[in-house]
């Protein structure tokens, strides 16, 4: 009996010319460094690239804004979940859709009906073209990020403060330009800004472990 590897679809909706963009990607294409599915139009691509610990770093072109959004996931969780969905933070519609075929096609059907009832696609298009040029969706996506990297430290006990044996009781709080995270124990935090040039974020992506500190006096 030869196993076959698990196919995994994966889809998006092009901001552009509005097509769902759907391909099917191996496992061990998953496991490559950076995978690219463009739109046939060429206006759009998402990106998925490798990161730290097994996880992947999905870069994904959204209808509503002008930048794309950004996620980190585990590639394992990718692989085993039927179906896994992304939304747009601005307007809580999914985005990106991975799973098996015919798990994403059925969710696609199920968003775009949802999208239908919401907005039709002259009203999308004066949208997305309203955002261009809007600084607090642009923070958003970084926002997005950051919210992503924090639940993925907090889940694998990769977050420290001052509490013993890891006891630390996280809370996150978030403003128009920054999130901060703290320990409601032991009052250690850390802010970390939302602006697309913040060294403050690209740290934050870039580490494994995240280490709070108790404001200086």
């Amino acid at each position: 009996m030869i196993l076959q590897p698990k196919d995994t679809t994966v889809a998006y909706r092009c901001p552009v010319c509005g097509v769902t963009v759907l391909s099917v990607v191996g496992a061990l294409a998953l496991s490559g460094d950076m995978i690219k599915l463009k739109c046939t139009c060429g206006c759009s691509e998402l990106v998925m690239q490798k990161a730290d610990e097994g996880k992947l770093r999905l870069t994904v072109p959204c209808i509503f804004c002008p930048a794309p959004h950004q996620y980190l996931v585990s590639r394992k969780l990718l692989l085993t979940r039927e179906l896994f969905t992304f939304p747009c933070a601005y307007a809580g519609i999914d985005i990106l859709f991975v799973g098996s075929k015919g798990a994403v096609l059925k969710a696609i059907e199920l968003s775009d009906n949802e999208l239908h009832t919401m907005i039709d696609d002259t009203e999308l298009s004066g949208v997305h073209d309203a955002n261009e040029g809007d600084n607090l969706y642009g923070d958003e996506h970084i926002r997005d990020m950051i919210l992503f990297v924090l639940g993925d430290l907090a889940e694998e006990n990769h977050i420290h403060c001052d509490c013993p044996d890891g006891e630390g009781d996280f809370l996150v709080d978030q403003t128009r330009d920054s999130v901060r995270i703290s320990c409601k124990k032991c009052g250690c935090f850390k802010d970390i800004s939302c602006a697309g040039t913040s060294l403050d974020s690209q740290a934050l992506f870039d580490c494994t472990h995240l280490y709070l500190q108790k404001e200086e006096n």
